[in-house]
Parts: structure tokens; C-alpha cells; sequence
């Protein structure tokens, strides 16, 4: 395996496999970005082509292009191996070692399973012909390498026991299952009767399947997935993201349905941006490695696309993590009991134009409530049943406090008793979603400091290495217009070999930059800065808030002058973004 490593190395430079999942700018000898890992505007990840490493400032990430692809990707090291060597064109032989890795051994399984269910497709002419009239083109089965699973109770365990499988290791992955009989053969075939949709990881290895059944008996399920496994957990992976991951980078969005048929109708329609939930399982995670974490990587604006009837709304309504995650939430608002298959079977110029109707989450359930056209008081209790626990779990104050004033406006509701409605229900749910945004909270704050660090960090060094800007008193005033004469002694201050350290950082970030570009970077740097500043203080003036409300004091003046300073922060971020 090591050799494959090395050789796979010696094939790809590290700059065009980071560089094919973020913009890269070179800065003299290195490249730079803003890092994938952590929530950043000003670039800290730095690429070494000569080192083949990446290293970011903010955050600590580091390593090589196979470290790089398996947090990206949210891959193991042989998910990693897999992407990298595809690309390099190096062939793995594993089958030396696969008996002594066990992962490797179910991967084959799956692998076996797969090209057995797709020769099984092109046998049986009732199955052909079924998923064929349900709109899928041939081209389409191929690609997504979908196969059907004869109605037999053990013809797949008969077929993997004849290649040397065992049926432990095949029950492992939940295509067989032992019986409750006492005597008879002890296994049957879990998937029966059914079109085989194969579920890959972001590499490309197949972890579950997904099956539909082909004869209604009235009493079996339409949709049978595989269990959870060793290689498969449910809110870790997106149908179809290893198919669709390049475009979902390219367009800047990813577009999130339900079902297998409606994501393979997507993408043969063109919609190759799609991705799938493994049933409403992905709802129940918002880590890092979750699948809307691993979303969060390609692109922080996400299209829901769930079908009309009631099992597709009550999933809508289980986005929590998306927003916790700082996600931008668009809905489509399909109607008439139409899920999107049937909408593109029918004509994939509609779909296109129900895509360009999306909205944003919030004014999607604010309409829902609009349209029942309730009562006063119970409008009040579907905001607080159907708003609330959406609000709370955005993670930061300025979007948070923009839904309020966005809801009070809809609804024709002081924004004041809004507020004070919220922090009541954010102490009386701490189990629903509110708990949520608050671990969102307490996660997103010690990345803010390490970003207000980063940026304190660039800022001193460009000042003190004198490389850039000399002695230029004006650009020291303006700094402590901003931060403040105590944070500025305090910088004063600071020991020799933390001022070396930081000029070192500097001119290895921003190598010999001409006095435009450094001038740029330092505009763009302290309205970054700006920003991080106003952030703690909205933060402290949202906490004197609540203690007014608390005490049943005036909050009228606390409101207006937290409209004033959100205000000024979208300024400065359009300033920067501009700049």
C-alpha cells in the first residue's frame, strides 16, 4: 500500500488537487485561500508546493493531499486512496491484503452485490421494462449502476457463498439476514423483488443499497434501505454527493431531495447539483462530518426540494442543523401532491422553472402561516411551535435578529414582544431546537476568536514588518480607531519574538506584495476586523436585552440601537466583499 501512496504522490501535485476544490491564489512561492475547515473571510490555508503539504493559521489543519481529501471529503484513509488514485491513474490491487482488513472485505462485498444486481437488471425483462417506464434512460441506469434483486428468498447469498464470502461478513453489511427457524438454511436475502439503487460515499465506494419494489403485494414496504453498518451511517451520507460534489462546487449550490428516482431524474435532466437524503435520517447530525457539514464544504446554500405530500413537509421541517451550520436555506414549493420525478418525467423545463421560485426558509413558513389565514392568538402559537425553534438555531445574532424583524413585519407583530416571546422559549425548550443554536452558539464563538486572532495576527504583522507600509503613522490611527487605545498598548507590548514570529507569518502570507494589493488587503483586513468587534458587541447588547426584558424595563431604546449597529455590520460586509 505505501508504494501505491508514493507513487500516486509522485503523480499529483498538490496544488491542482486542493486547487480543484478551492480558488487558490499564488503569493509568491506558496498559494493561499480562505480555509474549507473553518468559517473565514480573510485567506489563512496556505499550499506548499514544494513541502506538498497544506497548512492553515487559523485553524491549525495540516498535511498532504491525502489528509486534504479525507477531511474534505469526510473519507477514511482508503476512501482518500480511491479519489487519488482515480485521478492518477494508478490502478489499487488489494486483494493481497483484503483478508486482513475487514472494511476492505465488506467494500468488496458491496462491490460483488452491485455488478450481481446489474447483470440481474439486464436478465429480467419485467424489471427492465418497469424502471424504464418510469422515465430512466438507459445512459442513466449505467451511470448510477442501477440493478434489480430477483424475488428468490436466497439467490444473492447463494451466489456471494459460491465466490468465498461468508455470511457473517455478508450479514454485516445488511444483505442477508439470519432466520428465527431452528433448522433449514439459516439466511435469507434481505432484498427481494426489487430495483437496486447502489448508496456510495463521496469516493465512489458502495456502503447500502436502496430498493424499490417492482409488484405491489400490499403488505411489503415501497422503499426497503439497508441498515446501518460499519460502513454505513445514515446522517454521514448524501445519495448521489460523489456524482454530484464537481458541480455542486460549479453552480454554488446543491439542490437536496428525498427519494432515489428523484435524484437520478435530476441529474439525468441535467440538475447534476442534486443530492439525496438516506432517509430522514440525515436531520439528526450537525457535526463536521455530517452530510450538510460535508454540504457546507462544496457550497453554504442549499435548495430543499421535498415532495408535496405531508411526509415530505414534515421533512422540510427537519433542517435544524442546516441553519445551525450557518447554512443559506432555500425551499421549493412544490404543490398538487407532486414530488420532483414526476414533475421532470413530465417536462424538465418546469422543474427548472419551480427551481427559479425557491424561497427563503424563513418566508417559506411564514407563508404557510399567512395562508391559513388563523386567528391572532393562534398565529401567535404556530410562531411559536413552527418559527421559534428555526430562529434559535441560526448561529449568529445578526441573521437571528433579521428573521425576527423579517416575522414581526410579516405578521404584523411588535418585534419587541417577539424577542422577549423567544428568550421565553429558548428557556422553556432546551431539548428541541433551541438546544441546538445554543451548542451552535458555543461552537461558533471560539471560532470567531480565532478568527478575530487571525485577523489581529495579519494586521500586526503587515504594520511591523515594514516591509509593506514603513512607518505610516496614519494606518496605526486607523487601527486604533477600531480596537481602542487600551488594545492598542497592549499590542505595543507584545515581546520581541511574538513581533519576529508575526512579521515571519506576514511575509510568508503576503511575500512581495506591491503597495496596491497591500493596500487592499489592509481595507479589506480592518473592515474584517470591524466586523469581529461589532459582533462581541451586538453580542453584549443582545445579553442587556434580555436582562431588560427580565426586569420588564424600556427596551425600545436597545432595540433601536441594536437595528443601528446590525446595520453597520452588512455595511462592513459588503464593504469587504466589494473592496
Amino acid at each position: 500500500m505505501s508504494t501505491h501512496v508514493q507513487e500516486i504522490k509522485d503523480k499529483l501535485d498538490i496544488v491542482q488537487v486542493v486547487g480543484s476544490y478551492i480558488k487558490l491564489d499564488k503569493t509568491g512561492a506558496n498559494y493561499k485561500a480562505r480555509c474549507p475547515f473553518h468559517n473565514e473571510k480573510t485567506p489563512s490555508f496556505f499550499v506548499s508546493p514544494d513541502r506538498g503539504t497544506f497548512y492553515c493559521f487559523g485553524c491549525q489543519a495540516k498535511g498532504d493531499i491525502f489528509t486534504f481529501v479525507e477531511k474534505f471529503e469526510g473519507l477514511d484513509f482508503m476512501g482518500a486512496l480511491k479519489v487519488l488514485a482515480d485521478r492518477a491513474g494508478v490502478k489499487l490491487d488489494r486483494t493481497a491484503d483484503r483478508h486482513d482488513n475487514r472494511k476492505e472485505l465488506l467494500y468488496e462485498i458491496l462491490e460483488k452485490a452491485t455488478a450481481y444486481f446489474e447483470e440481474q437488471l439486464a436478465a429480467e425483462p419485467h424489471a427492465k421494462t418497469y424502471i424504464l417506464g418510469r422515465g430512466l434512460a438507459e445512459k442513466t441506469l449505467d451511470t448510477f449502476r442501477v440493478g434489480y434483486a430477483p424475488n428468490d428468498w436466497r439467490r444473492l447469498r447463494t451466489y456471494l457463498k459460491d465466490k468465498g464470502y461468508h455470511d457473517e461478513d455478508v450479514a454485516a453489511v445488511g444483505l442477508i439476514k439470519k432466520t428465527d427457524k431452528p433448522s433449514g438454511d439459516p439466511y435469507y436475502d434481505v432484498f427481494r423483488g426489487r430495483i437496486m439503487f447502489p448508496i456510495a460515499d463521496s469516493s465512489g465506494r458502495v456502503v447500502a443499497f436502496s430498493g424499490r419494489i417492482v409488484e405491489d403485494d400490499g403488505t411489503s414496504p415501497k422503499y426497503l434501505n439497508s441498515p446501518e453498518t460499519a460502513l454505513y451511517v445514515k446522517s454521514k451520507i448524501l445519495y448521489g454527493l460523489d456524482k454530484a460534489k464537481s458541480d455542486i462546487r460549479k453552480r454554488g449550490y446543491s439542490i437536496l431531495v428525498e427519494g432515489q428516482m428523484d435524484l437520478v431524474m435530476s441529474h439525468q435532466a441535467g440538475f447534476s447539483n442534486t443530492v439525496a437524503a438516506s432517509g430522514t435520517a440525515f436531520t439528526e447530525d450537525d457535526g463536521a462530518d455530517s452530510a450538510f457539514g460535508l454540504l457546507t464544504r462544496l457550497s453554504d446554500n442549499i435548495v430543499l426540494a421535498f415532495d408535496s405530500d405531508s411526509a415530505g413537509q414534515k421533512a422540510i421541517k427537519r433542517i435544524g442543523p442546516a441553519l445551525a451550520l450557518g447554512m443559506n436555506v432555500k425551499v421549493v414549493d412544490i404543490k398538487g401532491g407532486k414530488d420532483p420525478a414526476d414533475i421532470i418525467k413530465a417536462d424538465p423545463k418546469e422543474w427548472a422553472k419551480a427551481l427559479e421560485t425557491k424561497k427563503d426558509f424563513i418566508d417559506y413558513l411564514v407563508d404557510a402561516i399567512v395562508d391559513s389565514k388563523a386567528p391572532p392568538a393562534v398565529i401567535a402559537k404556530e410562531v411559536k411551535q413552527n418559527l421559534f425553534p428555526y430562529v434559535a438555531a441560526i448561529p449568529e445574532d445578526t441573521p437571528r435578529f433579521q428573521a425576527i424583524k423579517k416575522i414581526a413585519e410579516r405578521l404584523s407583530i411588535s418585534e419587541d414582544a417577539l424577542w422577549k416571546d423567544l428568550q421565553t422559549f429558548v428557556k422553556a425548550n432546551p431539548s428541541r431546537s433551541a438546544a441546538a443554536s445554543a451548542a451552535a452558539d458555543a461552537a461558533d464563538k471560539p471560532a470567531r476568536l480565532d478568527r478575530l486572532e487571525s485577523i489581529e495576527r495579519k494586521i500586526l504583522g503587515l504594520l511591523r514588518s515594514k516591509r509593506y507600509f514603513g512607518d505610516d503613522e496614519a494606518k496605526e490611527k486607523e487601527l486604533v480607531a477600531i480596537i481602542g487605545a487600551d488594545r492598542s498598548k497592549a499590542f505595543e507590548a507584545l515581546p520581541p519574538d511574538d513581533v519576529a514570529a508575526l512579521t515571519l507569518e506576514a511575509e510568508i502570507t503576503y511575500g512581495d506584495m506591491p503597495p496596491p494589493a497591500a493596500n487592499k488587503e489592509w481595507r479589506i483586513l480592518l473592515l474584517n476586523l470591524e466586523e469581529e468587534y461589532a459582533k462581541r458587541r451586538l453580542s453584549a447588547m443582545m445579553v442587556d436585552l434580555h436582562k431588560a426584558e427580565k426586569a420588564n424595563a424600556d427596551t425600545a431604546h436597545l432595540i433601536q440601537d441594536i437595528h443601528v449597529l446590525t446595520k453597520r455590520i452588512q455595511e462592513v460586509k459588503d464593504l469587504a466583499e466589494k473592496a
